[in-house]
């Protein structure tokens, strides 16, 4: 991290007045906290992050006293190399920021085959933390199962389930799905009789007692009623009329519809799809073809996002007791599943074409035979098509791109319901005073200013490419209305603090030298730090005017380069 980018970093800090989610600091004056190992554990199963240790959180985020960085630094490396397991690996440097030195260490997401990591002293159970809000959390019980499954292949989906028989399948089903696989792969199919084919596909299979029993995902995709033998194991949908389940009007209802969805998973998807959309207002629009109905949210994502999130759920015994979460406010559409993200995939290679991993491989394979209600339409139709597909048609629809919020219990999606670039954030983004700027990066600082970081992946599901992606933020960043936090990928923009932004006005047209000349008139004497507040220049762009300014002998400094004295003025 550059002195830069962390001067524009610790401005945010100080902005928010706390560490951020992913952003932990440490005054570490008497030595490294034993929380820190707390930190990089947690940061290891989460997201990734960064540890700045020599600052001060209770001052305002200023240089602790009695902090020795090389010091620090050497015991930070030795943390993470003897004390976690497995070890944590992270890019450990000592920055300088405002005349004094600080240790900054940023700390990938680790592999998820190796999760859990954590504190050896403590050991797995004790010693396993996450993040929650800005600080760490034990991980539970329930927390690091998940992340064992993590490491293999779940196989809930395949288990026969108790009580259940053959009868408790939907007959008609059964026959379309056995003609189905048997004209699409003649050789493994063709000829079988229905109960040897039934077992292949996993949809049959014997329990302890060698009885021949429904599987989870046979009942999910097949089933009469699985709520039978799971009445948990569905969707559940609430309105609110407002943006939270307190905002409610003076003698109005608390919530405008409160249901649940039963059966398959086929019948959950279609009813489900169908009270979302009734519930949504629509607009209507004249082009050459006549008219055209557009819902708040496209019907093709909702469509997806609640078949994805009844995919990919997990379905242990830990959570049948939890159904798939619908909930609409008057500002955003919200679909929450237990479980979070399984294998090597992570949020960032989400809507990226081909990636897909699955705990449930025998309800994805069951659901690409088995049709909606009344359609010839699969439910899953390609996998790993879903959110690409969600994505292509937010885009055609200009509506902006889901949140996606992944914990290690629950994966959620957020839709917002406005429009990006409406005429209050356009007349916002040509305030900026920015020229040149591309389709996509006004689409960037739109949902920058609707309080999102924007990454690179989410650059490339605007449709472009990956360097192209790099290359767009980067200019943002370089026109100083963008900051980045984070190194390489696990780099987010935000941006930047307005007073730095009011600044590019001011100065439009004048050179960083001239704006620092300007700063020392009147026999000011002022030190780096000073200049930087009272111009809004960054820590380099002041660094780099001054060195300027000596050399051509228009600024004097007043003590040595490494003094706390050290001030500058004028010499004119």
């Amino acid at each position: 991290m550059t002195p830069e980018e962390l001067a524009r970093l610790i401005a945010l800090l100080r902005r928010s007045g706390t560490d951020l989610h992913d952003v932990e600091v440490k005054a570490a004056g008497g030595g490294l906290p034993k929380s820190v190992r707390d930190t990089l554990s947690a940061l290891s199963n989460d997201r990734g992050g960064t540890v700045i240790l020599g600052l001060d959180e209770a001052s305002g985020f200023r240089p602790a006293a009695g902090f020795d960085a090389a010091r620090i630094r050497d015991a930070l490396a030795s943390a993470c190399n003897d004390d976690l397991h497995p070890p944590v690996r992270s890019e450990i440097e000592i920055v300088p920021f405002e005349d004094a030195l600080v240790v900054i260490a940023e700390v990938g997401e680790l592999d998820p085959r190796f999760k859990p990591c954590y504190v050896a002293a403590r050991g797995e159970y004790n010693g396993s933390f996450t993040r929650g809000g800005d600080g760490d959390r034990r991980l539970t019980d329930f927390e690091i199962h998940l992340l064992h499954t993590n490491r293999g292949q779940p196989d809930d989906d395949r288990q026969p389930v108790p009580g259940a028989t053959p009868a408790d399948l939907d007959e008609t089903e059964v026959q379309l799905l056995l003609a189905r696989v048997r004209q699409r792969q003649p050789r493994a199919f063709a000829d079988l009789g229905s109960q040897q084919a039934l077992r292949r596909l996993n949809v049959l299979a014997e329990d302890s007692s060698n009885i021949l029993r429904p599987t989870l995902g046979a009942l999910l995709t097949l089933g009469v009623y699985p709520q039978q033998f799971f009445p948990q194991l569905n969707a559940t949908l609430v309105v609110y009329p407002g943006t939270s389940n307190q905002d409610v009007p003076a003698n109005g209802p608390r919530f405008l519809e409160n249901r649940s969805f039963d059966g398959p998973v086929p019948i959950i998807v279609d009813e489900a799809v169908s009270a979302v959309l009734r519930n949504t207002s629509v607009r209507s629009f004249i082009d050459g073809s006549g008219r055209i109905d557009r819902y708040d949210y496209p019907a093709e994502v909702i469509r997806e996002a609640i078949a994805n999130a009844l995919l990919h759920r997990d379905y242990s015994s830990y959570s049948r007791s939890t159904p798939v979460q619908i909930t609409l406010y008057s500002d955003r559409l919200v679909i929450a599943n237990p479980g979070g993200l399984f294998g090597a995939v992570t949020e960032d290679d989400l809507g990226g074409e081909g990636v897909t991993s699955t705990r449930n491989p025998v309800l994805a394979r069951l659901l690409q035979d088995v049709r909606l209600p009344e359609t010839g339409r699969m439910v899953c139709e390609n996998r790993a098509s879903g959110i690409p597909t969600m994505l292509r048609e937010l885009r055609r629809a200009g509506s902006p791109l889901p949140e996606f919020h992944n914990r290690i219990t629950r994966f959620k999606l957020l839709l917002p319901r406005h429009t990006l670039l409406d005429d209050e954030t356009t007349a916002w983004i040509a305030e900026l005073g920015q020229q040149n700027l591309t389709a996509t990066q006004q689409l960037a600082l739109a949902e920058m200013r609707s309080g999102r970081a924007v990454t690179n992946s989410s650059m490339r599901n605007l449709g472009l490419e990956a360097h192209r992606a790099t290359a767009e933020l980067a200019d943002l960043v370089h026109r100083g209305i963008v900051v980045r936090v984070g190194e390489r990928r696990h780099s987010r923009y935000l941006l930047a603090p307005r007073e730095e932004q009011l600044a590019l006005d001011l100065n439009s047209g004048v050179s960083d030298v001239e704006i620092v000349l300007r700063a020392l008139t009147g026999g000011s004497e002022l030190s780096r730090r000073d200049i930087e507040e009272r111009t809004g220049l960054s820590y380099m762009k002041v660094l780099r005017a001054l060195h300027k300014l000596e050399a051509a002998g228009q600024v004097h400094p007043t003590a040595p380069p490494r003094s706390p004295l050290r001030r500058y003025r004028s010499a004119h």
